[in-house]
C-alpha cells in the first residue's frame, strides 16, 4: 500500500519535494492557498490539489489528513506550518511530521523542546542553518562547487569544475588508480553542458569544462582537488553580501571556527546594517549597494579573498559575484533559489552555488527516508541525488561481486565505508558486506528501483 503524505506549502520546496516523491510513487496531496500554485502542482505531477489554509482543520481533512501517514509543511509561513501540524497530532494523531521553521525566535531551545515533546514533531528543519552551514563548507573547501559529507564525515562529496588546467583531461578514468595510487576517488557523475554521464565501465573522460561530482575520503580532500587541478587555500579575508539571517549566520560560523578570518559585511538596508554592527562587533560593516563598484572598491578585494552573495535576490548575488570577480577576488559563494539560473552561473566562470531549496529538499527526503538512508545530498542541477545507506542482509547486493549486481545503468557507487571505517573506491571485484556504508549517485527517477533493489526500508518513525 502507499504510503500517504500531505504537503503544505506548493513553493519551490514544496515542490522540488512534490516532484521527487511523486517519481517515487508515494501518494501525494498538496496543500496551497494559492491557486496557480495548485495548479502548477497537479498539472505537472500525479498528485492531487487542495486549495486553502493548512492550519484549517477542514482544509487538512479535505486533504485526507484521517489515514495520512505523514504531514510535512513546509509554507513560508512558520505560524501555518506549525498550526497545520498540531491540528494533525492533536485532532487527526498523524503519525509523522516534519516542519520547516525559518524565525530564529522558534529556534530557541525551549520552543524547540515545545515543537518536539508537546506538538510532537519528528523534525524541525531550518533552511537558513543548513544554508549557512554549507556556505561555511565552501568557503572551507574553495576549490569545489558543492560540499556534501557522509558516511559519519568520513566521505566527502564534491563538484568541481575541470577547466583547461585540470591535470587528467582526455584521460580514461580508469587510469586515475594509476595516476594517483595513494588516492581513493571515484567519479561518480558528469554534468557536460546539460547532459548527464554516469560512468560505469571506466572507458569515460573529462573534457574542460565538464563539472565532475567525485567522492573521496574527506582526509583527502586537498589532495584530491590538486589532482583534479585545484589548489586554492580557505581565505583569510572573507566579505559577505548581505547581512540577514543567512549573512549573519555565515559571519558568525566562520569568526567561530578562524577568529582570525577579517570578516566585512555589505548592506543596503540601514536598520540591517546597524544591527549587524551590533552583533558582529568583530566584522566591518559597510552600508551600501553591493552592484556599486565604489562600494566594493570600499570593501578592498583582492586576490585570495572570497565573497558570499548572501541576499534574497538571484540576480543581485550573481550580478555582485561578477563585480567582486573584476575587482580581484579569487572565490566566490552565491545563494540561487532558482534553479533556471544555475546554468545562466556556470557559464560565468564563477564558483560555489548553494541553493536553499535543494539543501530543505534534500534534508526533508532524508526523513522521508529514514529507514536505512544515512543521508541525502540533491546535487545543484537537479540530475539526482548522492545517498549514503547502510547494506542489510536482507539486500540482494550483499555477498556479490558489484560486477554481478544489475545495478540501473544511471546509477553509480562512489564509496564503500567497512565496519572498520576504512574506505573503499568500488571496483567490479568488490564485494559488499551487511553493515556496510555506501554512498551512490542516483537519478531521480531511479530512486525507487534502487530502494527495492537495496532491500532499504522506507520505515516512517
Amino acid at each position: 500500500m502507499k504510503q500517504k503524505i500531505i504537503i503544505c506549502g506548493a513553493g519551490r520546496v514544496g515542490i522540488s519535494i512534490t516532484e521527487h516523491l511523486s517519481n517515487e510513487g508515494f501518494d501525494i496531496t498538496v496543500i496551497d492557498s494559492n491557486v496557480d500554485a495548485i495548479q502548477k502542482a497537479t498539472e505537472l505531477y500525479d498528485v492531487q490539489g487542495v486549495l486553502g489554509l493548512a492550519s484549517h482543520p477542514n482544509v487538512l481533512e479535505d486533504a485526507g489528513i484521517n489515514d495520512a501517514d505523514m504531514i510535512i509543511a513546509v509554507t513560508q509561513s512558520d505560524e501555518i506550518n506549525i498550526a497545520a501540524c498540531h491540528i494533525a497530532k492533536s485532532i487527526f494523531s498523524t503519525p509523522t511530521m516534519i516542519i520547516r521553521i525559518r524565525s530564529k525566535a522558534y529556534l530557541e531551545p525551549r520552543y524547540v523542546e515545545y515543537l518536539l515533546k508537546d506538538v510532537k514533531v519528528n523534525r524541525i528543519i531550518s533552511p537558513e542553518d543548513e544554508v549557512a552551514s554549507a556556505i561555511v563548507n565552501q568557503w572551507r573547501t574553495p576549490g569545489a562547487f558543492d560540499v556534501a559529507e557522509f558516511a559519519r564525515s568520513s566521505v566527502t562529496m564534491l563538484g568541481v569544475s575541470c577547466k583547461n588546467d585540470c591535470p587528467i583531461l582526455d584521460t580514461p578514468l580508469r587510469n586515475l588508480i594509476d595516476l594517483f595510487p595513494d588516492l581513493s576517488v571515484t567519479v561518480m557523475a558528469i554534468i557536460r553542458g546539460t547532459i548527464l554521464i554516469v560512468p560505469r565501465g571506466g572507458d569515460d573522460i573529462i573534457l574542460s569544462g565538464d563539472r565532475v561530482y567525485l567522492a573521496c575520503p574527506t582526509m583527502q580532500i586537498d589532495r584530491t582537488l590538486k589532482a583534479f587541478g585545484h589548489a586554492e587555500i580557505t581565505a583569510e579575508k572573507v566579505t559577505i553580501s548581505g547581512a540577514g539571517a543567512i549573512g549573519i549566520r555565515v559571519a558568525e560560523e566562520i569568526h567561530k571556527i578562524s577568529p582570525e578570518t577579517n570578516l566585512t559585511i555589505l548592506e543596503l538596508d540601514k536598520d540591517k546594517a546597524r544591527y549587524a554592527a551590533e552583533t558582529l562587533e568583530y566584522a566591518t560593516i559597510i552600508s551600501g549597494d553591493s552592484l556599486d563598484p565604489e562600494i566594493i572598491k570600499e570593501a578592498r578585494l583582492g586576490q585570495g579573498e572570497t565573497y558570499i552573495a548572501a541576499t534574497n535576490n538571484d540576480e543581485v548575488n550573481i550580478l555582485s559575484s561578477l563585480l567582486a570577480k573584476r575587482s580581484g577576488a579569487s572565490h566566490t559563494v552565491a545563494l540561487i533559489n532558482l534553479p533556471v539560473f544555475i546554468p545562466l552561473f556556470n557559464s560565468l566562470d564563477l564558483e560555489g552555488v548553494v541553493s536553499p531549496p535543494n539543501l530543505t529538499s534534500s534534508s526533508i527526503l532524508q526523513e522521508v527516508r529514514s529507514g536505512q538512508i544515512e543521508h541525502v545530498h540533491s546535487i545543484i542541477e537537479e540530475f539526482g541525488e548522492i545517498i549514503s545507506f547502510e547494506a542489510l542482509k536482507s539486500s540482494s547486493i550483499v555477498g556479490k561481486k558489484l560486477k554481478d549486481i544489475k545495478l540501473p545503468k544511471d546509477v553509480s557507487l562512489g564509496a564503500i565505508v567497512k565496519e572498520d571505517q576504512s574506505i573503499l573506491s568500488p571496483r567490479g571485484i568488490t564485494i559488499i558486506e551487511a553493515g556496510d556504508i555506501v554512498v551512490m549517485f542516483v537519478p531521480v527517477k531511479s530512486m525507487k528501483k534502487v530502494e527495492e533493489l537495496l532491500s532499504v526500508n522506507l520505515d516512517f518513525f
